[in-house]
């Protein structure tokens, strides 16, 4: 990939006596250094070791064959990645191998690499790797190791005539425990391809299912992110870097965005964007194409959609989670075939005659599931039809209950409701017999003495659901059971963490734990998984288990909490994160002064952010009984957030203001 080189233009005042330029010492640190410039190191070497193969494959004119990945197991641990394109010359692979920040790939724009770094990145995770050249009948097998000195190091090992195509393989040994971690990195960092690599050793499901697409960019709704992908590398967008007007359509939308090679820049470790102004730039050029062709592309989906269903539950997701597109169909009448869909789940309900129940999980209060009369449309949907007398809402209730962890929800309705959807324009497919699910195995009273519980045999108590104040007891056996990290101590006046409080640095009293919710949020706070660490015991019980090596909850967790600022946890309870970051990349911003007030009170806000971490968990427990006072002029505080209706007018108001300060 080309590099953008900048022009430097320097103004000097008087004559330079002397001058030397800046140069680098090779060393073992030097080389470390460059070596572990990656946070996530399997997904850094899957991801290098495949561009340099795609590349391979473009430079001998065949940009559509796959390479090839064997994924490490238990018989055989290595990652392999191979091409079947240029192979590399013997003169050349010293060159190519041993020395950093040479690349042959920097005058062109067809190809990914550019920094020459990516071929040794296998360094970051092993000492030693080989490299098979097939190269014009040659095969050639090299060694790329530390040597003695800490050195990165590179040898021949074994040379011989071969008959097989040109090509490169790299081979990595791997450690059983993050065989796992390279499988996952290879989806991750393959996804996206528009030719994915053959697999050998085990398999990757590259199952790619958008919601929409348009010709360079795809919305998947799973998605918790927006993406730029450039030459098949997988970027993620910073909401706060792109103009305030996009922020909902990449936050919500889940955007999947082509870029042509070199038209954004990325950080040496390929792992982000660079935010040049040309590159931000890019970025929102190309998003405001894809927003024209998405309001397109929904509307036609609910036009088009083969059947009654499909076209409500686009229209469902258009209104609620795009509706920020400003869509001709959201503020108008919505027609499929003649029938007007514009409420869809109104429509369900009337079409159904009443005779419909949508159950689902709560997320909230103290029941496990909801009932409603209006019909779910979101995409985990499932419809059934009752056809039995009786038992299809007890069987109805267990199957949501059986897969809690998917977010499943059943609509339920009876013969006639089904018969009255599919002649409006549901497919007939859809509905499943409510017999098909298992049933419920009835309930009898026990009679005679009751079990007793065998020797060695207490019940501890797993939190279960938030939402609900009593824990959920499950058997364990002291002679073979693994006890829990941490315990709480459950007695006849409650359980002994309520009286645990979280303090700031100065002593103030910021939480109390009042209930398992907080509890939960706490820990979570504090690093700590309450589902597999933590169990609640009786105090005749407690003794047991902490021989076993479980310690109370209670002092863990207080050598757990990061110490937080009193003034940071009341920056961020009190001020918009969103409105701080736009203050920050005004470009009046840029003007003021480093004495400034504002600039110095807007960075205090983001340092404050980054630095709570976690504290977002908890925020909503903290109390805030203390009048926080800001530390810059009132008047600037009203222009921000009080002076209009217009966030952005406040901001600019507010700069201008804080500039004249500095000019007074």
């Amino acid at each position: 990939m080309i590099i953008k080189d900048t022009e430097t233009t320097l103004e000097t005042i008087g004559t330079i006596q002397d001058e030397a330029q800046f140069k680098m010492r090779t060393s073992q640190k030097a080389f470390q250094i460059l070596s572990s410039l990656y946070s996530d190191k399997a997904l850094a070497i899957v991801r290098e070791l495949g561009c340099n193969a795609m590349d391979s494959h473009i430079a001998s004119g065949q940009p559509t064959r796959p390479f090839h990945i064997h994924i490490p197991n238990a018989l055989e641990p290595w990652l392999t990645i191979q091409d079947f394109g240029t192979g590399i010359s013997h003169e050349n692979i010293y060159e190519i191998y041993s020395t950093y920040f040479a690349s042959t790939k920097t005058n062109t724009n067809t190809q990914v690499g550019m920094l020459g770094l990516g071929s040794k990145s296998p360094f970051c995770y092993t000492d030693n790797f080989t490299i098979t050249s097939r190269h014009l009948g040659i095969k050639r097998i090299y060694n790329a190791y530390f040597n003695q000195k800490g050195m990165p190091t590179i040898s021949l090992a074994s040379q011989e005539n071969t008959q097989d195509e040109n090509g490169v393989e790299i081979q990595i040994p791997v450690k059983q425990s993050d065989m796992g971690e390279f499988t996952e990195a290879i989806w991750k960092a393959f996804r996206f391809f528009d030719t994915k690599p053959t697999i050998s050793g085990g398999s990757v499901d590259w199952t790619d299912k958008c919601d929409f697409e348009g010709s360079f960019w795809k919305s998947y709704t799973s998605l918790n992110q927006s993406y730029a992908v450039m030459g098949g590398v997988v970027y993620p967008i910073d909401t706060y870097k792109i103009a305030s007007e996009h922020y909902d359509i990449i936050r919500k939308a889940g955007l999947v965005i082509k870029f042509a090679i070199g038209e954004l820049d990325v950080t040496p470790s390929r792992e982000a964007l660079m935010y040049h102004d040309w590159v931000v730039q890019a970025l929102n050029d190309k998003i405001t194409q894809v927003k024209k062709d998405f309001v397109a592309k929904v509307e036609d989906q609910i036009k088009n959609s083969d059947n009654l269903l499909d076209a409500m539950k686009a229209l469902y997701l258009l209104n609620n989670q795009w509706s920020f597109l400003n869509s001709t169909l959201i503020s108008g009448k919505v027609m499929w075939k003649n029938i007007e869909i514009t409420e869809p789940r109104k429509s369900i309900k009337n079409l159904c005659q009443n005779n419909l129940k949508s159950y689902c999980k709560r997320v909230w209060g103290r029941a496990k599931w909801s009932e409603s009369e209006y019909a779910s449309l979101d995409s985990n949907a499932l419809w059934y039809v009752d056809d039995i007398k009786r038992g299809s809402i007890k069987r109805t209730i267990a199957f949501i209950k059986s897969h809690a962890n998917s977010n499943i929800s059943v609509n339920l309705v009876d013969n006639t409701g089904m018969v009255a959807l599919i002649k409006a324009g549901f497919p007939a497919s859809v509905f499943i017999p409510t017999s098909t699910l298992p049933a419920i195995a009835s309930s009898k009273a026990s009679s005679g003495k009751g079990n007793t519980r065998p020797k060695g045999i207490i019940n501890l108590y797993e939190v279960g659901y938030g939402y609900r104040q009593s824990w959920e007891a499950e058997s364990f056996d002291l002679s073979t059971g693994t006890a829990p990290k941490y315990y709480i101590v459950k007695d006849t006046k409650g359980w002994e963490f309520e009286k645990m409080q979280l303090t700031s640095k100065d002593g103030k009293v910021l939480m109390t734990i009042a209930d398992k919710s907080s509890l939960i949020d706490y820990c979570k706070f504090a690093g700590i998984n309450m589902s597999d660490d933590v169990r609640m015991v009786s105090k005749n019980n407690a003794q047991h288990i902490e021989k076993l090596g479980s310690v109370p909850l209670s002092d863990s967790v207080k050598k757990k909490i990061v110490d937080v600022d009193w003034e940071a946890i009341q920056i961020v309870k009190n001020i918009s994160t969103r409105t701080a970051q736009e203050l920050k990349k005004h470009k009046l911003f840029g003007q003021l002064s480093d004495t400034n007030p504002l600039k110095i009170f807007v960075d205090k806000i983001i340092n404050a952010i980054k630095e709570s971490g976690k504290l977002e968990q908890i925020k909503n427990y903290i109390r805030t009984d203390e009048k926080f006072e800001l530390t810059f002029p009132s008047n600037l505080v009203r222009l921000i957030y009080l002076g209009s209706d217009n966030w952005q007018i406040g901001v600019e108001s507010a700069l201008k203001a804080a500039l004249e300060m500095d000019n007074q």
